[in-house]
Order: C-alpha cells, then sequence, then structure tokens
C-alpha cells in the first residue's frame, strides 16, 4: 500500500484530479472503507469547470506525481481553466491510458487511481461546526461538492 502513504503526502503538494481529459490540481482527497468498498474522495468547488464535466462523468482518475516533480504543471493546472485553454495541449501532455473502466490519467504521474463515482453530495457550510474554517473557505459561498469514488484499480508508470 505504498501508493496509499505516497498519495497521501503528495496532496499537500497536489496531484490531477482528471475527467474528461481535463487536469485540475487537488489538495484535498481521502481514502476510506464505506460500503465494504476501498474509496477515494474528492473535493471540487462548483464554480470549476471541473465540476461541470463531473456532472456527466461515471468515473474520475487521481494522477499523483513522483514527489517534487511537476510543479509547474501542477500551477498551472491549478491556476488555469479548462473553460478557456485546453490545458493537456498547453503542457504538451498525454493520456496514460486506463486500465480498469475510469478515466485516462496524466501521463508522467507514478500513481493513477481509477475510481467510479458512488455518490455525490454538496457539502452545506452552515452545518460545518468550525466557524473559523467557513470564514476560511466559503466566505464566498462558492462550495464543494464530494464524490466518494469507488477504487477500480491503481497503475503505477514505470520509471
Amino acid at each position: 500500500m505504498d501508493w496509499m502513504k505516497e498519495t497521501n503526502e503528495q496532496l499537500r503538494h497536489g496531484a490531477f484530479l482528471m475527467v474528461e481529459g481535463n487536469p485540475m490540481t487537488i489538495g484535498w482527497g481521502q481514502f476510506g472503507i464505506i460500503w465494504n468498498k476501498q474509496t477515494f474522495s474528492v473535493y471540487v468547488r462548483h464554480s470549476r469547470y471541473t465540476h461541470e464535466l463531473l456532472d456527466h462523468a461515471s468515473s474520475f482518475t487521481v494522477s499523483v506525481p513522483k514527489p517534487g516533480t511537476m510543479k509547474d504543471a501542477l500551477v498551472f493546472c491549478g491556476t488555469k481553466s479548462g473553460r478557456d485553454i485546453d490545458k493537456m495541449a498547453a503542457l504538451n501532455a498525454s493520456i496514460f491510458p486506463a486500465r480498469f473502466g475510469g478515466q485516462g490519467g496524466f501521463s508522467g504521474c507514478r500513481y493513477h487511481i481509477e475510481c467510479r463515482i458512488l455518490l455525490r453530495t454538496d457539502l452545506d457550510e452552515h452545518l460545518l461546526e468550525d466557524d473559523a474554517l467557513i470564514s476560511r473557505y466559503y466566505q464566498d459561498g462558492d462550495t464543494h461538492t464530494m464524490l466518494i469514488g469507488e477504487i477500480l484499480g491503481v497503475s503505477e508508470e514505470a520509471e
């Protein structure tokens, strides 16, 4: 389960959430067991183009860079919108093929976690018990949708 530990460590620096060939940088995510399934949950703000893509998707892939790599691509994918630019073309990047029935990943990453969406639920900032979280993350009302994905499989790219 090295991939799980490395993913948790790398999330602090970013990973790519891939939906329909569009990469978005994420820094939040969590592994779990729910409904007797191994899962990975991601959180996407309503204002993001990726949110629109996820509305019609049945799966997503989280591509996890090797530690200390892909910093420029992570910044680019976290600051540019797929509404305005083809991020993969702009980065001259390619898609790592899906192997378990999910979405393709961002080539050059160490791990690709393919997930089938089990649940989508909007987070209600009014239910947060910590006012500091509301003022830090939701003062503009742009909340997240949490997506729980069943892990279909994990691919490791050869170095």
